[in-house]
């Protein structure tokens, strides 16, 4: 194909290839180990209500019904809140809603590539403040860059994919103060922190946007469900670029099923994966050559003296977890918290292949 087809803007990208998976514990991509279809009662509403749908309908536009469960659900109102599929598409509508080509996005690094990557598709640029040692951010050098460049999006990620670092409300306060323009906090994992969300601040901040996803802690990862919570005029603006029908009945069927037994499923779910990742760190910390970060969220990020070789030892031992070409990330691996025998496994591998490095 002529290359010259392509949009300008991402003739230089390379294809995203998931890695092939040959393991069978599957760690490295912050899934919940629970499926909600085992609690009888999350899996009869979900029956009971696709018995009800007739498939050749297409699906509410604006998922109204999931709307207003997901704003009694984080205490706001059913118009602050939007619903996509997954976080990622959240973050894609964000991005075409506010950027221009050779806007800034403002961001922080490491964290989720894909605020990255969508800005680069719709041609702004990326301004990166890289971490302190130890994975914490450059709070003073952030703030500073908010004031100088003004960027057309801030985002910040809490708590934080990769590191698991935890910030508190106070500062994401001070960039929301800062800022003159949109600011995305993505608490995607803010389930695992036991923390306050910064949509307790909604009220005061019309420049707010959130993005939370029923991936992670509820454990629909495959149905895709993701959600912005904003004042209702951001909200009104991202559902310009929106696709009509995003969100499809099955997925809007058993995020209702979700939020109807959320206390269920939110106290079964997080409670041992908080202990297991405890238990994790603790266990790794007493090895000698393994540095564990400190995590509020469903996986540990540690690294090594030899990274490849403790991710081949783990993938002898049937277990696939993240690892990172980034120079950031040299020889860090990202260990998803699941159950405590897998973490037990994890380990026993890690202790044995360090150990004798």
């Amino acid at each position: 194909m002529n290359k010259e087809w392509l949009r300008r803007t991402i003739r230089s990208f390379e294809p995203y290839v998931v890695p092939e998976i040959k393991e069978h514990t599957v760690i490295n991509a912050n899934e919940s180990p629970y499926n909600i279809f085992d609690f009888p009662e999350v899996k009869a509403e979900f029956l009971a209500r696709l018995s009800e749908t007739p498939s050749y309908h297409y699906p509410d536009p604006f998922a109204e019904e999931l709307r207003a469960a997901l704003a009694e659900y984080v205490a706001c109102r059913p118009e602050e809140v939007l619903v996509g599929c997954g976080g990622d598409e959240i973050i894609s509508i964000i991005a075409n809603t506010f950027l221009n080509e050779g806007d800034t996005v403002l961001v922080h690094g490491p964290t989720f590539d894909i605020y990255g990557i969508d800005a680069q598709i719709v041609g702004a640029k990326v301004v990166e403040i890289p971490d302190l040692p130890g994975f914490t951010r450059d709070r003073k050098s952030f703030l500073q860059a908010v004031r100088e460049l003004k960027p057309k999006l801030t985002v910040l990620c809490n708590p934080n994919n990769p590191t698991g670092e935890l910030l508190p409300l106070s500062f994401l306060e001070e960039v929301l103060q800062a800022s003159p323009n949109p600011v995305v906090v993505d608490e995607a994992y803010i389930e695992f922190a036991g923390s306050d969300s910064i949509i307790t601040k909604l009220a005061d901040y019309d420049n707010l946007i959130v993005i939370r996803t029923l991936s992670k802690a509820f454990g629909l990862a495959g149905v895709r469900v993701g959600y912005a919570v904003a004042q209702k005029d951001v909200i009104d603006a991202l559902s310009l670029v929106k696709l009509v029908y995003n969100v499809g009945n099955l997925a809007q069927i058993a995020a209702l099923a979700a939020m109807k037994y959320r206390d269920v499923i939110l106290a079964h779910n997080i409670p041992p994966t908080i202990a297991a990742r405890e238990y994790l760190a603790a266990e790794l910390k007493q090895i000698d050559g393994v540095t564990v970060y400190d995590s509020v969220t469903n996986f540990v990020l540690i690294r090594v003296p030899d990274g490849p070789a403790v991710v081949n030892a783990l993938k002898k031992a049937d277990i696939c977890v993240r690892f990172y070409k980034a120079a950031a990330l040299q020889n860090c691996l990202r260990i998803t918290v699941t159950t405590r025998d897998v973490v037990q496994r994890v380990v026993e591998v890690i202790r044995k292949e360090v150990g004798h490095a």
